[in-house]
């Protein structure tokens, strides 16, 4: 339902104002244009005899004059406390000045003082009861202040000298309209349609119809019929263009409405406050290329530029339109090159393209009293990094890290930094940092068990794994950590069993994982199973060595023996590591033996040629 309060009150007292020091009878500036001047064979005498009581009158004018102009240019300046008092001043010198104290009136309403502005309004008006201005004035003032029967009196006496004063017409409907008098509300807008020379009727059919809602909200024909008049009138009123679109979407849902939007911009635009809410619902729609459309619309006269030449460059970077995307943002940093969030953008679009360069340049511009600073720096250190200088990247990173930290991935990076150089001391060092700041971030005990699992510090990583279950029970790969660890150690093999089944739950994918509830089987003794899951994992990452060897090890246990020699041996291929690609060679050598006795009995001496151990 639309609600009418003060629907008018506001916008017409400010329309009253702007016409105060100009409307009516006009306060001549009489020191500079006297229209009574005397001849000049008539000289002003130097001095009045002692007797004199009187005061020069054009003297007090003049004084009157400049104080009332002076009072302008203070309240021009907003300064409303000097303006009062040279206005007040004013007075003295011309106490009967009807324009002095309407605008008295104009200053004490635009501070509020609404006591103040309708006691000077009223002197007004008992001097100069037949100014329309001032009439005006006092009128909207008393509908201000809910005097509504004092307001309709003088609007009904302008009407009456004049039946065709619009305005009046307008502002009595307003004060019916705020006393939810309807019909006679819409009988004085509908008065407004019909009059000769009015040049809003547009308005006046909009005022109608805001009157329909608010008597019922169902009202919609007739609603749709006034606004549809009134656009038709005037198309780029968008006044009533929205509120049309809002009754539809009302009535029809949200995308017809739009559609009805969309539809006049194209019949009727642009329209600039159109494309602004056509942009933004495009873009909650997902619908990029439409929503672009109205922000070039936008782009040739918002008064927001910035806001709109960032959304377009946001648009551009989501389809991946890097090069426009790069002109947009390097155009708003032409206005703004303060803008550190324009400047993330730029250099994230960068080093999208790989264009490290240019990347880091944006990065390390953005200073350190900027919020960005922190997450500019990561970015510049792992280019840094991936550039192959790990020296500087970890200068980078330092300074971020030395002065505040907000991200958790700068301590995981800073670690990864040290640990390129070998230092796991001081790898170990910053994920303890990152404990002591994120404590309740899973991520930063994942990190830690895994740099203590490189390290061999089994029990040390069991106990941070076993924290990153308890923060977040579903973290796969920490339960596959703690589900493969017991296995190698043949400890809790039943909630081994659990949390491997859990971990695979989430990443039905992941042949590590497979691998591990493999394995945890196997020591379990189950194992059919174990060979069924253990292809499985080998089917999907038939090159990784822990793999093929740990189904060569079930194969052999099962005495499947062949199986297990072709296991082993892609396993030794596989392998990278000298000691244990050792291991994994005697493997497949007793593999190799145990096919070679169940082909050949001791018994036959022949020479027969078998698969050839390593």
């Amino acid at each position: 339902m639309y609600k009418i309060k003060n629907l008018f009150l506001t916008i017409s007292l400010f329309m009253l104002i702007a016409g105060c020091a100009t409307s009516g009878s006009q306060f001549f500036d009489s020191a500079m244009n006297d229209r009574n001047r005397a001849p000049a064979s008539i000289g002003v005498p130097e001095s009045f005899d002692q007797d004199v009581t009187t005061i020069d009158p054009m003297h007090n004018q003049a004084q009157a004059d400049y104080l009332f102009l002076k009072s302008e240019m203070e309240s021009n300046s907003g300064r409303s406390t000097e303006t009062v008092d040279l206005l007040k001043n004013a007075l003295v010198y011309d106490s009967n000045a009807v324009t002095i104290m309407q605008r008295l009136s104009v200053e004490y309403y635009k501070n509020a003082k609404m006591a103040d502005a309708i006691s000077w309004a009223e002197k007004a008006h008992e001097l100069s009861p037949e100014r329309r201005d001032v009439n005006l004035l006092l009128a909207g003032l008393y509908t201000t202040t809910k005097n509504y029967s004092k307001a309709e009196e003088i609007y009904k006496k302008l009407i009456k000298k004049d039946n065709e004063d619009a305005e009046a017409l307008l502002y009595l409907g307003a004060v019916y309209t705020e006393q939810k008098i309807y019909s006679k509300a819409i009988s004085a807008f509908k008065k407004l349609t019909l009059h000769p020379t009015y040049g809003s009727k547009h308005v006046a059919h909009y005022y109608i119809a805001r009157i329909y809602s608010e008597q019922n909200k169902n009202n919609f024909s007739k609603v749709k019929a006034e606004l549809q008049k009134a656009i038709a009138i005037k198309p780029d009123f968008f006044d009533a263009v929205n509120m049309l679109g809002i009754m539809i979407e009302k009535s029809e849902g949200k995308k017809k409405a739009y559609s009805f939007y969309a539809d006049f911009q194209q019949k009727h635009g642009p329209n600039l406050k159109l494309a602004e809410m056509l942009a933004q619902y495009y873009i909650t729609a997902n619908d990029l290329d439409k929503a672009y459309e109205q922000l070039e619309i936008l782009d040739e006269s918002s008064d927001d530029l910035i806001q709109v030449k960032l959304k377009m460059s946001l648009i551009l970077i989501e389809k991946k339109i890097y090069d426009k995307a790069i002109v947009k943002l390097q155009e708003i940093l032409e206005t703004t090159p303060e803008s550190d969030k324009v400047r993330f953008y730029l250099s994230a679009v960068y080093e999208e393209k790989k264009a490290f360069k240019q990347a880091l340049d944006q990065y390390m511009q953005i200073p350190k009293n900027s919020s960005y600073f922190e997450e500019a720096r990561l970015h510049a250190s792992y280019i840094f990094k991936l550039m192959g200088n790990s020296d500087q990247a970890l200068v980078v990173l330092k300074e971020a890290v030395d002065k505040k930290v907000e991200n958790p991935q700068s301590y995981f990076l800073l670690s990864q930094l040290w640990e390129d150089k070998k230092d796991l001391k001081n790898a170990m060092e910053s994920l303890k940092l990152a404990a002591e700041k994120f404590p309740k971030n899973s991520q930063v005990y994942y990190h830690m068990g895994t740099l203590q699992d490189r390290m061999n510090l089994k029990d040390e990583m069991l106990v941070n794994m076993q924290k990153v279950v308890e923060l977040e029970p579903d973290h796969a790969q920490a339960l596959n950590f703690l589900a493969y660890t017991w296995a190698e150690k043949n400890e809790k093999l039943d909630l081994a069993e659990v949390y491997a089944r859990r971990a695979v739950k989430h990443e039905k994918n992941d042949a590590f994982i497979l691998d591990t509830l493999g394995w945890v089987l196997f020591k379990k003794g189950a194992f059919k199973e174990a060979i069924e899951v253990l292809e499985k994992a080998h089917s999907m990452q038939p090159q990784v060595s822990i793999i093929s060897e740990h189904l060569g090890d079930v194969y052999f246990h099962l005495d499947q023996h062949e199986k297990a020699q072709i296991s082993f041996k892609k396993a030794v291929e596989s392998e990278g590591d000298s000691e244990r690609k050792a291991a994994i060679q005697a493997k497949w050598a007793e593999a190799s033996s145990k096919v070679k006795t169940s082909r050949v009995p001791s018994s036959i001496g022949l020479d027969v040629k078998t698969n050839e151990s390593p």
